[in-house]
C-alpha cells in the first residue's frame, strides 16, 4: 500500500486569511505556511491542479527542486520561486537524492486577478528569485509565526495591498539589477537629455550620434529597458509636458506646442485630440490631468 504524506506533520505552522467582500480587481492572501519535507513522495505538479491563484515559496534550509518547462533547478537556501498553481510547466518536489530536510516558507494568493498578475510577473522576471533570508520579505512572512493556526481578518484593501507588497518585495532584487545595469544607465541618460531638450528636434539618429552608439543599438536597448520605443517615449514626453503647461501656465496652446518640440501647431492639435479625446483648450477649461496611453504616440 502506497504511503501518503501526513500534511499536518510537515507543516510547522500556518496562518490563514479571511477577507470579507474582497475586491474582484485585487489579489488576496490565502495562507502562509512554514513546511518541512523529506519524503520522495512529495511532488506538486501544475498539471494536476485545477485551481488558479499562485504562490511564493522560499527555501530556508536544506534543498528542494523544481522543474520549469522541462528543466530542473535546485532550490537552496535563499532561492525563491513564484508560480501559478495550475501552470503545467511547473513541478516542484523533494529531490530523489535528498539527504536532509527541505525547509521552505510559502504564501499563496487567490482572487480574480492573482493568476493573471503572477503570470505577467513570470513573463517579465522569470520564475526564480534570489532572496536574502534577512530580507524584508522573509521577515514579514515569518512574523506570522507568532500567530500559529489563527485566522487573520483583512479588509479588501488591506488584502490587496499586502499581496502587492509581497510581490513587490520579491521582485525588488530584479528591478535593482535592471536599474543598475550599464544599459539602464545609458537609457536614463538618454531620457534626461530628452526631457531637458524636448523643445528641440529629437530623433533616434541625433541621439545615437550624441551618445556615440549606433541607431540600431540605441533603439534595441531602449525598447528592452523601458518596454516602449524611443519615438513613443519622445512623443509621450512631449504630450505630458504640454498637458502640464496647459494646466500650470498661461501660455497659449501655440506657444506650448512650440516649447514642447512640435514643428507645427496642426500636428500638436491633431495628436492632442486623437490621444485625449478633447482639444487643448477644452482640457485647460476642465482643469484635470488625464493619464496617457502609449499606443500610437509615435505620430
Amino acid at each position: 500500500m502506497k504511503k501518503e504524506i501526513d500534511w499536518e506533520k510537515v507543516r510547522k505552522w500556518q496562518v490563514r486569511f479571511e477577507v470579507h467582500r474582497p475586491f474582484a480587481a485585487l489579489p488576496r492572501p490565502d495562507v502562509i505556511v512554514e513546511e518541512v519535507q523529506n519524503s520522495p513522495l512529495y511532488r506538486l505538479d501544475g498539471r494536476g491542479r485545477d485551481y488558479g491563484g499562485g504562490q511564493i515559496s522560499i527555501t530556508l534550509k536544506g534543498r528542494g527542486a523544481i522543474r520549469i518547462a522541462g528543466i530542473n533547478y535546485e532550490l537552496t537556501p535563499g532561492m525563491a520561486f513564484l508560480h501559478v498553481h495550475n501552470n503545467p510547466d511547473i513541478c516542484y518536489y523533494y529531490p530523489p537524492d535528498g539527504t536532509e530536510e527541505w525547509h521552505f516558507l510559502w504564501i499563496s494568493f487567490e482572487g480574480g486577478t492573482s493568476t493573471e498578475l503572477i503570470s505577467e510577473v513570470n513573463q517579465r522576471y522569470g520564475y526564480l528569485f534570489d532572496v536574502s533570508l534577512n530580507s524584508p520579505l522573509v521577515a514579514k512572512l515569518m512574523a506570522f509565526k507568532n500567530y500559529p493556526n489563527e485566522i487573520q481578518v483583512l479588509s479588501p484593501l488591506e488584502a490587496g495591498l499586502f499581496s502587492l507588497d509581497m510581490l513587490n518585495l520579491l521582485c525588488s532584487s530584479k528591478e535593482s539589477e535592471r536599474l543598475e545595469s550599464a544599459h539602464s544607465s545609458l537609457i536614463r541618460d538618454v531620457q534626461s537629455v530628452i526631457i531637458a531638450e524636448i523643445a528641440n528636434h529629437l530623433s533616434t539618429e541625433s541621439l545615437s550620434k550624441r551618445f556615440h552608439i549606433s541607431r540600431e543599438h540605441l533603439s534595441r536597448t531602449f525598447k528592452k529597458v523601458t518596454g516602449e520605443t524611443l519615438q513613443e517615449y519622445i512623443a509621450r514626453t512631449r504630450l505630458r509636458m504640454a498637458i502640464d503647461l496647459l494646466l500650470q501656465t498661461r501660455l497659449t496652446a501655440k506657444e506650448i506646442a512650440a516649447s514642447c518640440g512640435y514643428t507645427e501647431y496642426s500636428i500638436f492639435y491633431r495628436t492632442f485630440c486623437k490621444r485625449l479625446g478633447l482639444s487643448p483648450e477644452e482640457l485647460r477649461k476642465r482643469g484635470f490631468r488625464p493619464g496617457l496611453q502609449l499606443e500610437g504616440l509615435s505620430n
